[in-house]
C-alpha cells in the first residue's frame, strides 16, 4: 500500500516535471516545420523568414503586453502600496454626485478603480463613527458629507424638502464654518443657516436651556443639572432637588425665565417669596392646572421654605450656584439670557434648517462645556419625543436628519448612548467624528464600548493609537488566506547567501481584512471603510476622500452679518432683581448681568 502511493507520487511529479520539456519539443517541431514549408514550397528567402519571424515575436509580445496589463491591472492597483492619488473630472465627479442623490445617497469617495463609493441614507441611519488623527482629512471628508446634504432635495416635485441638518464643531475652527458658507450659498439657503458661536454673539442665535414651548420643563431642568458633571457626593441629590423646585416654581408663573433669574431666585428669600405667591395666584385662577401638578408645587414650596431655616442652606448647593454663575460671563450670558427671538432645535427639524454649533473649550472652559452637553441631551430628548411619531413623519415625506458631530468627545456624558438605540426609528443619521476610540474613555469604559460597537458604518483614517487600530482590525473580520513556505539553501564561500530550490509549502492561515500597516500609515485623504450591506453583509474597501469642489470669487465672498435688534418690546421673561441691597452687593456679578438676562 505505501510503496504504491509512493511509486504514484513519484510518476506524478516526474510527469509533471516533464510536460514543459515536451510541450517546447513540439513547438520547435512546428516551428521548424513551418520554416521548411515556407522555404521549399514558397520560396521565400531565409532573410525574408528571418524578418517574418521578427514581426511575428513583435506582435505575440506587443498582444501578450497589452493583455497582461488589463488582466493584471485591477489586482495591481489593489496590490499597489501606497496608493497613488487618482483624479476625477469635475464633470464625471457631478455626474456620479447626482446619480447617489437619485438613490437617496451620498458619495464618500472613490475606491482604486476610480469607482465611485455610495452611502445610502438607510444605511446612514444606523449610525456611523469616523477615527483619525489630527491632519489626517477628517475635515474634508465631513465638508464633502455637509455641502452633498446642503444641495440634497428630498420628497417629491409637488413637496420637496430640504434635509435638516445639525453640524457640531467640538473644535471651535471658524475655517470651517467659512469653507462651508460658499456651497451652503450656491445652494440657496442662507436664509436657513444658523449659528450658535458663544465667542461670537453678534451673529449668534439665542439658546435658552430653560425654555421649552410644551411641558417638558422637567426634563430640561434634569438634563441641565447633569450637563454640570458635578461630583457625586452627598449634596448631589439636594442640588438636583433643589434646582427641580425653583424651576418647577418658576414654570408656574407662566413667565419665562433663565439662568439669572434662578439665580436669584436661589439667594434671595423675598423674591422666592414673591415667586411662590405669584405661581399659586396663578394656580388658583388659571385653569388647566391638574391636582397633581398642584401637590407638586405644594411639595416644592414646602421644601423651599424649609430650606430656609437651614442655616447651611447657601453652602449646601453653593456647587450648584457656581457651575451657573460660569453662565454669567459676558459673550455667553447674551446667548443664553435672552427671553424673546428664542431657537430649539425642534425648530432646526420642522423648518428644514441648517444649525452649525461651534464650541471652543479653550474659552470658558467649564460653561462651554456644560453647554455643549446641554445641547447634546436637548438633542436626545428631541430624539426621544419624535420616536413616537416618526410614523406620520414619514409619511408625509419628511426627509432624514443629518447629524455630524466633530470631536465631541469633551461632552460626551453617560445616557448619550442610549440615544444610539433610538435614532434610526426616527430617521436621523448620526456621524461620530473622533481622533481616537480611547477619547470615549473620560466617560466610561462601558460608554466608549456602547458608542464604539453601535454604528453600522465605521470609517478610519491616519492613526497611530493602537486602540484604535486594533478596534477597526477585530471590526474588519478574519478571512481564510494562504501563506507560502519556500525552502532555500546556503551558498557562497566567502558571501553567504540563499538560493531558492523549488521547494515549498502552503499553509492555511485566517487572517484580518484590514492590514495594521496600512491603517497606521494611510496617506492623507485616505481612509479604509467597513459599511453593512443588507444583501452582501459587511463591505470593506480603501477609498480615496471625494474633495468637494471650490469656487471663490473674491467680488461675492458670503458674510454673516450680525442680528437684527428687535424693537424693545413688553417681555413675556421673570426679568428677577435682588429686593436685599445687602445680597446684591455680596453678589455684584448676578446684579451686574441683571441688564443682560432681557436681552432679545
Amino acid at each position: 500500500m505505501n510503496s504504491y502511493y509512493y511509486g504514484r507520487r513519484d510518476y506524478n511529479q516526474n510527469h509533471e516535471e516533464n510536460a514543459p520539456l515536451v510541450i517546447v519539443v513540439l513547438v520547435t517541431m512546428l516551428l521548424v516545420l513551418g520554416a521548411y514549408l515556407l522555404t521549399t514550397r514558397f520560396h521565400i528567402r531565409p532573410y525574408q523568414l528571418v524578418e517574418i519571424s521578427i514581426y511575428f515575436l513583435a506582435i505575440v509580445a506587443l498582444v501578450t503586453a497589452i493583455a497582461w496589463h488589463f488582466l493584471t491591472l485591477k489586482a495591481r492597483r489593489e496590490n499597489t502600496w501606497p496608493h497613488a492619488p487618482i483624479l476625477i473630472p469635475m464633470l464625471k465627479d457631478e455626474g456620479h454626485v447626482q446619480k447617489a442623490f437619485a438613490q437617496k445617497a451620498v458619495v464618500l469617495g472613490y475606491n482604486a478603480h476610480r469607482q465611485p463609493w455610495l452611502w445610502p441614507d438607510d444605511v446612514r441611519v444606523m449610525q456611523a463613527l469616523l477615527a483619525g488623527q489630527s491632519g489626517a482629512g477628517k475635515t474634508t471628508l465631513l465638508r464633502n458629507i455637509i455641502t452633498q446634504d446642503v444641495r440634497r432635495v428630498a420628497g417629491t416635485r409637488e413637496n420637496p424638502h430640504r434635509i435638516p441638518m445639525i453640524i457640531f464643531d467640538g473644535k471651535g475652527d471658524q475655517e470651517f464654518l467659512s469653507s462651508l458658507l460658499p456651497e451652503i450659498t450656491a445652494a440657496g439657503r442662507m436664509s436657513q443657516l444658523r449659528i450658535l458661536d458663544p465667542s461670537r454673539p453678534d451673529i449668534s442665535v439665542r439658546y435658552n436651556p430653560f425654555y421649552s414651548k410644551d411641558d417638558s420643563y422637567q426634563e430640561r431642568v434634569n438634563f441641565i443639572f447633569e450637563s454640570f458633571a458635578l461630583r457625586e457626593d452627598f449634596f448631589h441629590g439636594h442640588q438636583a432637588t433643589y434646582l427641580s423646585d425653583l424651576a418647577r416654581v418658576l414654570w408656574h408663573t407662566g413667565k419665562r425665565f433663565n439662568i439669572h433669574d434662578v439665580l436669584v431666585m436661589a439667594l434671595d428669600p423675598q423674591v422666592m417669596r414673591e415667586q411662590i405667591q405669584e405661581a399659586r395666584y396663578r394656580i388658583e385662577h388659571v385653569s388647566g392646572t391638574s391636582q397633581q401638578q398642584q401637590m407638586n408645587f405644594e411639595m416644592s414650596v414646602r421644601n423651599l421654605f424649609q430650606s430656609f431655616q437651614d442655616r447651611e442652606r447657601v453652602p449646601k448647593i453653593q456647587g450648584l450656584l457656581n457651575e451657573l454663575m460660569t453662565f454669567l460671563e459676558d459673550d455667553l450670558s447674551i446667548i443664553t439670557g435672552p427671553y424673546e427671538d428664542l431657537l430649539t432645535l425642534d425648530e432646526i427639524i420642522d423648518q428644514e434648517l441648517i444649525l452649525f454649533v461651534s464650541l471652543n473649550v479653550n474659552r470658558n472652559s467649564r460653561a462651554v462645556t456644560a453647554l455643549g452637553r446641554m445641547l447634546l441631551q436637548n438633542l436626545q430628548l428631541m430624539v426621544g419625543k419624535r420616536y413616537e411619531n416618526e410614523r406620520e413623519r414619514r409619511r408625509e415625506g419628511r426627509p432624514m436628519v443629518s447629524v455630524i458631530l466633530d470631536e465631541f468627545a469633551p461632552f460626551a456624558y453617560p445616557n448619550f448612548a442610549q440615544i444610539l438605540q433610538t435614532a434610526r426609528g426616527t430617521n436621523t443619521a448620526f456621524l461620530f467624528s473622533l481622533q481616537s476610540v480611547s477619547q470615549l474613555l473620560s466617560v466610561s469604559r462601558g460608554f466608549r464600548d456602547d458608542v464604539s460597537s453601535a454604528p453600522n458604518t465605521i470609517v478610519l483614517m491616519r492613526t497611530r493609537d493602537e486602540e484604535t487600530a486594533q478596534y477597526f482590525l477585530k471590526a474588519s473580520s478574519r478571512i481564510t488566506g494562504k501563506r507560502r513556505t519556500l525552502t532555500v539553501q546556503q551558498t557562497g564561500f566567502f558571501q553567504k547567501k540563499y538560493e531558492e530550490i523549488g521547494f515549498g509549502s502552503e499553509t492555511e492561515i485566517r487572517e484580518t481584512r484590514s492590514q495594521e500597516e496600512h491603517i497606521k500609515n494611510l496617506p492623507v485623504g485616505q481612509m479604509e471603510i467597513l459599511m453593512t450591506d443588507n444583501r452582501q453583509g459587511t463591505l470593506h474597501s480603501h477609498l480615496h476622500v471625494r474633495r468637494p469642489s471650490e469656487f471663490h470669487l473674491p467680488c461675492m465672498e458670503p458674510a454673516l452679518y450680525p442680528r437684527v435688534i428687535t424693537p424693545n418690546r413688553l417681555s413675556q421673561g421673570a426679568n428677577l432683581r435682588f429686593k436685599d441691597s445687602g445680597l446684591a452687593r455680596r453678589y455684584a456679578r448676578i446684579a451686574g448681568h441683571a441688564s443682560l438676562s432681557g436681552q432679545p
